[in-house]
């Protein structure tokens, strides 16, 4: 969908006195589609869902808390990426590999589940990568099947609930005309296909997830009221803004990708750090129905 037909789209949901606002809060998103492929006949620094790492030499394996492996999730070709980056964030090449504790699946609301993830980035070039084997222990556990990965360009708007429309004050009938709109945003995006995105805004199962990085990362427990209602919550909640969706994964059964009941994984990080190529702070939730 481009601005044109999000236009279009706002003003028949009655949402015309605040198009202006809403179209300046419209991002640009890169939708990932998928291609079922055996690793083998995907090549070495390719974009891809699962399978086996393309890492450099002398690479080690990412672990959680227990010392044990990480699951390899995703690897991004910037290269390829690049042409589709509208907001021009990302490292203009190189390789981001996404690892998560696929089998305790942390869902992010706890400070301690800072290490059930990790974003590794290789500035080396496909050439100067190698395919490594995962760990045996993965062979009792389970192992993903893999895909290759392509890219369509695609404008969304904040999930309905979320900082941004907030700050717009909606009243009723326009908060809820949004939620339709919003439903119907969702509705067109399934129906072509999962909705695997890298940037833009996320596509919420449960609610709000820029506070719950901001809290979580700065200590507070978000699983239950704890964090909200911290009195630290007044000074912290002024960084929400601070945080970019950097990759949504939906589950693709298809490949063994399962997270909660049919939910999605969402990577965050704070754009000064994707501005620096620090990854080293990112966050990552799990939402499910």
């Amino acid at each position: 969908m481009d601005k044109k037909e999000l236009e279009q789209l706002i003003e028949s949901n009655g949402l015309g006195s605040v198009s202006k606002a809403l179209l300046n809060l419209s991002r640009d998103s890169i939708r990932i589609t998928t291609d079922n492929k055996n690793d083998e006949n995907i090549n070495i620094g390719r974009s891809k869902f699962g399978g086996r790492p393309d890492v450099p030499q002398g690479f080690l394996w990412p672990q959680n808390d227990a010392g044990q492996p990480l699951y390899f999730i995703c690897q991004l070709n910037l290269n390829e990426v690049k042409p589709f980056d509208l907001s021009d964030l990302l490292p203009s090449s190189g390789i981001l590999s996404f690892f998560y504790d696929a089998l305790e699946q942390p869902w992010g609301y706890d400070p301690n589940d800072k290490n059930g993830f990790r974003i590794l980035f290789f500035s080396q070039e496909p050439s100067q990568l190698i395919r490594i084997e995962e760990p045996t222990i993965f062979l009792e556990q389970g192992t993903f099947g893999s895909c290759e990965l392509n890219y369509i360009s695609e404008v969304c708007l904040p999930p309905w609930e979320s900082p941004f429309i907030d700050n717009l004050n909606l009243d009723q009938e326009k908060s809820d005309n949004y939620f339709e709109l919003q439903q119907q945003l969702t509705g067109q995006a399934v129906q072509d296909g999962l909705i695997h995105r890298i940037q833009g805004y996320p596509d919420n199962i449960q609610g709000d997830m820029y506070l719950e990085c901001q809290l979580v990362t700065n200590g507070l427990y978000c699983g239950d009221g704890t964090g909200y209602n911290n009195p630290a919550r007044n000074e912290l909640e002024k960084g929400v803004y601070d945080w970019i969706l950097l990759l949504q994964i939906d589950s693709e059964e298809e490949i063994g990708f399962m997270w909660g009941d049919v939910g999605r994984l969402y990577f965050w990080i704070r754009e000064k750090d994707l501005k620096e190529k620090n990854f080293e702070n990112p966050w990552v939730i799990l939402q499910c129905g």
